[in-house]
């Protein structure tokens, strides 16, 4: 078993370094409160002060963090985790941080002789607890190799997203991303259904049958592709069915997703794509393969 430092104990770290320390290593724990520290001394765990005192000894770090800044502090400042850890190290970063971030502090690690990972999880507490959920992998292979069987250990299913540490930070915000749509849009499925008197519960029952995320297996590859020819939902009937949506809710503001959909479509419809596909909205990411005729 190895010796790991662990920066980080709220909800997600604390189930990350407790399944570690439950496989038998020696997880020496440091957070920014003292409280949590405390907590998970009394748990059995070793404590420490600082992230410099944590990185004695360890083979590998672990860091699960609210921001960038966070990241960078506990890294790199002056009782941080890189002026304890001895060259050869690896550090894995579970945080949610900027794409540029996670480049430039690999970068910064590895100049100075250490392995560096970008691995975020898509995963509740609970979930995490079991070792459930997703584990993105970002980085070196020759840095997953050696840590695998620990990463192993936090979580079972490791998607393997690049060989650069940046791309899992831009893999984790792209699945957010797709969270906070579906959500918001949730929500503006609700405010439709409260201006037309219709309770929320027997509006959800609608998803009893219908399941609209359905949409990413048909349109998702065609946007990859930029397949956007004329299917059976075109953008102009698209933009008619959205407008409609604004008009039953009587308050733009209520649908602030709809409102700025139905701009992009009558803009991508005022540029010739009117009777491209539905999924024609992903235009401005991924360019019309050649010979696509408006």
């Amino acid at each position: 078993m190895s010796t790991i430092a662990f920066c980080g104990l709220g909800m997600m770290g604390w189930e990350m370094a407790t399944r570690l320390r439950q496989a038998g290593h020696d997880v020496r724990a440091w957070n920014r409160s003292q409280e949590k520290t405390a907590r998970w001394i009394a748990a059995g765990g070793t404590g420490c002060d600082t992230p410099m005192s944590a990185a004695q000894g360890a083979a590998s770090a672990h860091l699960m963090l609210a921001d960038d800044n966070a990241v960078e502090s506990t890294l790199f400042g002056t009782t941080g985790l890189l002026a304890g850890l001895t060259p050869g190290s690896i550090v894995v970063d579970h945080s949610t941080v900027s794409v540029s971030g996670a480049q430039n502090r690999a970068a910064r690690a590895e100049s100075l002789g250490h392995g560096y990972l970008q691995a975020p999880v898509f995963v509740s507490p609970a979930q995490l607890a079991r070792g459930e959920g997703i584990m993105l992998v970002g980085g070196d292979p020759n840095s997953y190799a050696p840590l695998k069987a620990q990463l192993t250990q936090i979580v079972g299913h490791h998607l393997i997203v690049g060989n650069k540490a940046q791309e899992a930070a831009a893999f984790k915000l792209m699945g957010n991303c797709m969270l906070m749509f579906v959500v918001e849009g949730m929500a503006e499925f609700f405010a439709i259904a409260k201006a037309s008197g219709i309770d929320p519960q027997r509006a959800y029952s609608l998803f009893n049958s219908f399941n609209p995320c359905g949409t990413i297996a048909r349109r998702g590859p065609r946007i990859a592709n930029g397949d956007y020819m004329p299917a059976a939902f075109e953008l102009s009937m698209g933009r008619k069915d959205v407008g409609l949506m604004i008009e039953a809710v009587h308050e733009p503001k209520l649908v602030p997703a709809l409102d700025a959909i139905e701009k992009k479509m009558q803009r991508l419809c005022e540029q010739g794509y009117a009777r491209y596909d539905l999924a024609g909205l992903g235009i401005d990411a991924v360019a019309p393969r050649g010979g696509e005729d408006r």
